[in-house]
C-alpha cells in the first residue's frame, strides 16, 4: 500500500530541482571564460536532461 502523501513531499520536489540547477551552476562556475569541450558538453547535456527530469517531476505532482 501506497503511503499517505504529506505536506513534505513538494519541498523534497523541489530540493531535487534545486539540487540539478545547483550542480549545473557549479559546472559551468568552474569553467567561466572559456567554451566547453566535448566531453564537457556531453556532461552539461546529461545535467541539464537531470533538471528537466526533476522539474517534470514536481509539475507532475502539482497536477
Amino acid at each position: 500500500m501506497r503511503p499517505t502523501p504529506t505536506h513534505h513531499e513538494p519541498a523534497l520536489l523541489t530540493t531535487s530541482t534545486d539540487q540539478a540547477n545547483e550542480a549545473i551552476r557549479v559546472f559551468l562556475l568552474a569553467r567561466a571564460g572559456r567554451a566547453l569541450g566535448p566531453q564537457e558538453r556531453a556532461e552539461y547535456g546529461r545535467l541539464l536532461k537531470d533538471y528537466t527530469r526533476a522539474l517534470r517531476g514536481e509539475v507532475g505532482q502539482a497536477a
